[in-house]
């Protein structure tokens, strides 16, 4: 008969069903929003309060609805329809904006934490994951990211449509391969910088087809049929926005400030980026970290900014020192997570340089299982792919006007290493009888958590008063 002590150790050992980590993650967010926690007030604010009124814009004088209305060149059409359901609670309950955004947040917490990041680590990682190692992600995660949740924000579900296109392709099942190209399609229509995942993602789903029936090119090419027809079902109301409002023969968010405006928003991106170290805000007032020397590169450029990506990528390579260095200093930023919502709900306080050294902490945890890994040991084709998908979209929203929200997909990747394989028993056979190895592990963590909060304190130097109605710093 055995002990309770071994059926509970047994118990976090072993992975749980997904019903179980539905109601645990549930159950966390939940209790958190009904005791008051995110978002409150009865209104969004900056581009949350934005996507409110596009997903609004859907249904004209409260009467008919069509897609068709959505007329706007900034965003695609899914990043506000995946908030109208947040909009028909609002209309049965009389709740208010930031309440039905928590409502469908719990949605989207479910099918991100208790799914599908547990299902793609099994997909591509031999073995299951324990239930305490999945727990401390979930808990991590609530520590850093919770009050996105609370928001009508599109960063969430993005990555859980992105997430779950990455994992149906690897279905054997056909349907699994249309709802992977509805998924595709409605994650980079939503979130532009997810184009840069298409690549990857289209040659994941090459390799799984090829794995899956290597002697049948009949139902490998159904496969392919039924991904791009989910692609185009998605993305066919977009082409038809964009001939009927803008004149514009394509599938594709046209990503532009205005009608009347033609510069791309990512070039426009790219010049606050080299303006701006780090871009946050309250709800109250935005929050300007300027990078004095960006700003000087750019005045002995002669521009206030970038004309084309030919002027940006030339002058980037007339200074390759200045570039490269503000765009570690801006990956550093984007990882440098130090609140838990998309804009601060509360001043900062003592517990923001807690939750530096927690996020600093897991953050060289993650980076000690990468290091003291052998590629060779476990990046394989679809690993390397899914990667890819991950990270390409972190490297190209890196140089812009960074904030936290922007490298999503990094953080959560490695703060998946961090909980699900990291181990202390190598590192006690290293150090066990070597004091000396132990001190100067030591040292290590002491250089790198100094570093850490050095180059975060050098940023916070540069912050700028809001210019409010005025002049914007980034335009100026």
């Amino acid at each position: 008969m055995s002990r309770p002590a071994d059926t509970a150790a047994s118990l976090w050992r072993h992975d749980w069903p997904l019903w179980v980590r539905v109601l645990v993650v549930v159950g966390l967010y939940g209790t958190y929003f009904l005791l008051g926690g995110g978002l409150t007030g009865e209104r969004m604010p900056y581009d949350a309060g934005h996507y409110w009124e596009l997903a609004v814009s859907f249904q004209r004088q409260h009467q008919a609805f069509s897609l068709l209305y959505f007329d706007t060149p900034t965003r695609g059409y899914l990043a506000a329809l995946l908030h109208f359901p947040a909009l028909i609670i609002r209309f049965f309950t009389s709740c208010t904006m930031p309440q039905a955004a928590k409502a469908m947040g719990v949605v989207w917490a479910a099918a991100l934490y208790a799914w599908l990041i547990p299902a793609m680590w099994q997909q591509l990682v031999p073995g299951r994951v324990a239930g305490i190692r999945w727990l401390a992600l979930v808990l991590l995660s609530f520590v850093f990211w919770r009050d996105h949740f609370s928001f009508t924000m599109i960063d969430m579900p993005a990555l859980t449509l992105l997430l779950l296109a990455l994992w149906a392709c690897g279905r054997r099942g056909l349907g699994w391969w249309l709802l992977a190209g509805l998924s595709l399609a409605a994650a980079f229509n939503s979130r532009p910088m997810y184009l840069a995942a298409v690549p990857p993602a289209l040659a994941l789903a090459a390799w799984w087809n090829w794995q899956h029936d290597r002697h049948s090119l009949a139902k490998r090419l159904f496969r392919w049929a039924l991904l791009l027809l989910g692609m185009a079902l998605a993305l066919a109301p977009q082409l038809a926005i964009n001939r009927l409002h803008f004149q514009q023969n394509t599938p594709l968010v046209l990503a532009r400030v205005s009608d009347t405006e033609q510069a791309p928003l990512y070039l426009k991106q790219l010049t606050w980026g080299t303006r701006l170290l780090r871009y946050d805000a309250d709800l109250s007032k935005r929050l300007f970290f300027v990078d004095p020397t960006g700003l000087r590169v750019l005045q002995e450029a002669g521009i206030s900014q970038y004309s084309s990506y030919g002027q940006f990528l030339d002058i980037a390579l007339r200074n390759p020192l200045d570039y490269g260095w503000r765009y570690v200093r801006h990956l550093f930023n984007g990882l440098d997570v130090q609140q838990p919502a998309p804009y601060l709900l509360h001043d900062y306080g003592p517990e923001r340089h807690l939750l530096q050294l927690l996020n600093y902490t897991v953050l060289g945890l993650a980076l000690s299982v990468v290091v003291g890994t052998k590629p060779v040991r476990w990046l394989n084709w679809p690993r390397a792919l899914l990667l890819l998908a991950l990270l390409l979209p972190c490297a190209v929203a890196v140089p812009t006007a960074i904030e936290s929200r922007f490298v999503l997909p990094l953080h959560l990747l490695l703060l998946s290493v961090a909980a699900f394989r990291f181990s202390l028993r190598p590192y006690q056979a290293w150090w066990r009888g070597r004091p000396l190895r132990l001190v100067a592990g030591l040292l290590v963590i002491g250089l790198w958590l100094g570093s850490c909060f050095w180059l975060s304190a050098a940023t916070f130097r540069n912050l700028q008063p809001d210019p409010g109605k005025g002049k914007s710093l980034v335009d100026d």
